[in-house]
């Protein structure tokens, strides 16, 4: 399987359908895919939506800094301000790669070195609560964004996906967004302390997919949820490389 052009693929179809594309290494085995990207204000017009989407369009080309041949620290993205979003990614991905991960120093995080981050929300938004007519629009968005995400062979070739988007995503005896996408069935809940939780599910045809959905992972988050959901996935990455899947 050639990642490099089945992320070329995708970056091709999220120019094409005006979608954001993501940030991080495209080529690592974990994604995660958060609400929305936070702004201070809301992007308003055409043009500053057109330069923001050109930025992220040239970040995740052929010049992107975490197409890594090497573990050269030098290329770690620094984040002068860490969020809680940053630090929970952080806390996981050090606890799936204890091997491999220095501790983030003086706001500095290399979680992207391994995981390719994106958003369900195509907009940038100073608030995910929104009622009315705006949720309306909100749903439409999220809508596209998982009918790119289920044709995406990029997107498929995630051996984890970790879907930290709540109540954006929905799986209900009514409506069951995350199989349908992803082509998984439900497997089994995890709860922790008021407000957080995860649910497992996997690969319909062969288990090599894991999909978990959880919580927008901002404030409040529970350590032992980071630290069960991080032993779930290293162990499934484990078990992948024992038969010479990754």
């Amino acid at each position: 399987m050639d990642r490099t052009k089945l992320f070329e693929e995708f970056l091709a179809e999220c120019k094409k359908n005006n979608q954001i594309c993501g940030a991080g290494n495209p080529y690592t085995h974990i994604l995660l895919v958060g609400q929305e990207h936070r702004a201070e204000t809301p992007i308003t017009n055409y043009k500053d939506w057109q330069n923001y989407l050109e930025n992220n369009y040239c970040y995740c080309g052929k010049d992107n800094p975490w197409i890594i041949k090497d573990e050269n620290p030098d290329l770690w993205r620094k984040y002068q301000n860490s969020t809680p979003t940053w630090s929970s990614y952080q806390r996981l991905i050090d606890r799936v790669f204890p091997e491999r991960h220095k501790r983030a120093l003086h706001g500095e995080k290399d979680f992207e070195f391994d995981a390719f981050t994106t958003e369900l929300n195509n907009e940038a938004k100073p608030s995910s609560r929104v009622k009315g007519e705006e949720r309306e629009k909100l749903r439409e968005r999220i809508k596209a964004r998982l009918k790119l995400f289920k044709q995406s062979n990029y997107i498929k070739s995630f051996p984890v996906i970790i879907l930290a988007c709540g109540g954006y995503i929905r799986n209900n005896q009514k409506t069951r967004e995350i199989d349908d996408t992803f082509h998984v069935t439900f497997s089994k809940r995890f709860d922790f302390s008021i407000g957080n939780w995860f649910c497992t599910h996997y690969d319909d045809t062969n288990q090599n997919r894991l999909v978990i959905h959880t919580r927008q992972l901002s404030n409040g988050v529970s350590y032992e949820m980071i630290d069960k959901m991080a032993k779930i996935i290293k162990d499934h990455l484990d078990h992948l490389k024992k038969l010479g899947l990754i």
